[in-house]
């Protein structure tokens, strides 16, 4: 994502650069001067803008865990294992295709029983982690709910998100409302003093997401009720801006 935004950071900070460059560079080749030397006499202005996204989010990646015990640690895998399969089968009969299941995790520790001593090792538990995206946001409790029922026994992690292409569009949008903005601001100042924008000396740009809030409805239903609430994608860039009479 970090890769994607500076990208598009880039991207916007050419186009500006650009679009003042094309002024400063009429300027100051009818006064015969260097383009690329800071001319004196200019005023130094430092500005900020703000711009966001709002965003419903379009997938969701949970994360479930199937247990397994036994006397050996080949019992314990082989019975998480099988709650494993069926959990598969469970949720590519939703309509999930196992290519959005991955495998993040297999676990085998033994267990003691610390009141001997020394401690003895009393069987094996194993633990098989898998992560499933659903990108069919209605299909989230359902999935819960038929992996639990084919043999979960936790659930450690439940997050709402976005496609790339997604993300990647609603990010855009936050920078260029925030460059918008500080050129505004920029522009009123300017206008304030009597004086205009000549050209861009720097700029730079941060961004975050908040992530949605999950939502769990009330009403009596045959499935979890879960549905993710909305995330916003800002953005915040400084510029120091170039003034001239």
């Amino acid at each position: 994502m970090n890769r994607v935004l500076g990208l598009i950071a880039v991207a916007a900070l050419g186009v500006l650069i650009a679009n003042f460059a094309a002024v400063a560079t009429g300027n100051e080749v009818a006064g015969g001067q260097n383009n690329y030397a800071k001319p004196q006499n200019y005023t130094t202005l430092s500005v900020s803008g703000y711009g966001e996204a709002s965003y419903v989010p379009d997938k969701s990646i949970v994360i479930f865990a199937a247990l397994g015990y036994g006397k050996t640690a080949s019992d314990a895998l082989s019975e998480c294992s099988s709650k494993m399969s069926r959990i598969f089968s469970a949720l590519e009969a939703l309509g999930i295709s196992r290519d959005n299941m991955e495998t993040i995790g297999i676990t085998v520790n033994p267990r003691y029983d610390w009141e001997q001593r020394p401690p003895q090792i009393v069987d094996y538990e194993a633990s098989y982690n898998l992560m499933v995206e659903i990108s069919d946001i209605s299909l989230v409790g359902r999935a819960i709910d038929a992996a639990f029922a084919a043999g979960a026994n936790r659930m450690s992690s439940l997050q709402f998100t976005l496609s790339e292409e997604r993300e990647s569009g609603l990010a855009a949008q936050a920078i260029k409302e925030a460059i918008d903005d500080a050129l505004k601001k920029a522009e009123v100042a300017a206008s304030q003093l009597g004086l205009k924008i000549a050209r861009i000396d720097s700029i730079s740009i941060s961004h975050q997401q908040a992530p949605p809030p999950i939502i769990i409805r009330t009403a009596e239903m045959a499935e979890i009720p879960i549905a993710p609430g909305e995330g916003k994608i800002s953005a915040t860039v400084s510029l120091t801006i170039l003034l001239s009479a």
